[in-house]
């Protein structure tokens, strides 16, 4: 197989499957919980829905505001193209592994922009609590990709995820693993460090910079946040050397069970949480260097 048609097929495949992995987490967690819950499939009806909906946006929004939602969603799909996560030759060549935290940072920073340009008090707030996770996660996600650039003897991503390289590739990588897994919490903005369901004022991190977003902005914002998370979960599912349907049933359910189980963390301690991560990486990237 070409790698242009690799690359097409993986990003059809990615695309087509993100609305169903958002679907199957509510599933599995409303299942978990006692409730009947939504089929999973709702999500693709839901997206289409508020794509035909108006865009309401006040004449103080700049271009800025109107701008984040095309910036977020075009990095989602940079990511689906990217990384060699559906075939081993799947992703575009060349692309460094330092690159695409420096492109995960960016969609964090226009997400905090359009929640700055909304001047309301959610948006600020949001932008503020988002800003200052960033600033906890990527240090912990640069060391955790040194890691693994470590292990592959390059820092290409085609090296790293392309050539097989699993939790088992290595001891130190059980981790660096669990420190990735910790930074995909945090990155797709879920238990501990963020509530994806609610709008409570108390909780809300990625909600309240999205909170002034309607129509077809807010669907594309909602597309781009289901794609960064099947990636991640692709990602993680190619580390343990599992399949592709295998990653999206099992981590899917594996992400409600842990959602279903513990609470939210409170804001202030983030800190800790990152460290956590913090710590696992960094131990990870001296084993590498150890053993």
């Amino acid at each position: 197989m070409s790698l242009t048609i690799a690359v097409f097929i993986q990003g059809i495949v990615v695309l087509a499957l993100a609305p169903l992995v958002t679907g199957l987490v509510r599933w599995f967690k409303a299942r978990l919980q006692g409730r009947h819950g939504a089929a999973p499939w709702l999500v693709y009806f839901t997206l289409l829905t508020t794509l035909k909906k108006e865009n309401v946006i006040s004449e103080s929004r700049s271009w800025v505001f109107r701008c984040v939602p095309f910036v977020v969603l075009g990095i989602a799909l940079f990511l689906s193209l990217t990384l060699p996560i559906v075939f081993p030759s799947g992703g575009i060549p060349q692309v460094d592994l330092f690159v695409l935290a420096g492109v995960l940072a960016l969609s964090s920073v226009f997400l905090v922009l359009g929640g700055l340009d909304a001047a309301t008090a959610f948006g600020g707030m949001g932008a503020s609590r988002e800003m200052t996770i960033a600033a906890l996660i990527e240090p912990t996600t640069l060391i955790t990709f040194a890691t693994f650039a470590s292990v592959a003897g390059s820092s290409s991503l085609q090296d790293i995820f392309g050539n097989g390289i699993t939790v088992i590739s290595h001891p130190a990588l059980l981790l660096s693993f669990v420190a990735l897994v910790l930074i995909v919490l945090a990155e797709n903005a879920r238990y501990p460090v963020d509530n994806p369901a609610t709008h409570l004022e108390l909780t809300m991190v990625h909600e309240a910079m999205v909170l002034e977003y309607s129509g077809p902005y807010l669907a594309m914002l909602e597309y781009a946040s289901s794609i960064k998370l099947t990636v991640f979960l692709l990602i993680l599912g190619n580390l343990v050397g599992a399949g592709l349907l295998t990653t999206v049933v099992i981590g899917s359910f594996a992400l409600a069970l842990f959602e279903s189980t513990i609470a939210k963390m409170r804001f202030f301690r983030m800190q800790e949480y990152m460290s956590i991560a913090f710590f696992l990486a960094l131990a990870g990237l001296i084993l590498i260097f150890i053993i």
